[in-house]
């Protein structure tokens, strides 16, 4: 029995009907390669913040050790961040001259 030229045709038209969809389908679906790339991008974006993240948390925390045990350390943040000054220091003051002060 052989098959006629229209049936082949039926047949390859069906075959690569099927073979178009579930290409489409494994591209663009919900889990997809696209979706797949997309979500591997984000992946790598929140590696990336978590790294960033765990290298200020280990610095605070040796922040937090030298608070604890290091009296110069908290010497140094009170004059740096709260403008204290030690004993025996002295600080100058220099104001910029003003417009008016620079008359010829």
């Amino acid at each position: 029995m052989k098959k006629s030229p229209e049936g082949l045709k039926k047949k390859r038209l069906i075959v690569l009907a099927t073979v178009v969809f579930v290409g489409a389908a494994a591209l663009f679906g919900e889990k997809g390669l696209l979706e797949l790339y997309r979500v591997h991008k984000e992946l790598s974006g929140i590696q990336a913040f978590n790294r960033s993240l765990e290298k200020e948390n280990r610095e605070l925390e040796e922040k937090i050790r030298l608070l604890e045990s290091d009296k110069r350390f908290i010497g140094r943040i009170a004059r740096e961040e709260l403008g204290k000054i030690g004993r025996n220091e002295v600080i100058y003051r220099i104001d910029e001259p003003r417009a008016e002060d620079t008359r010829p």
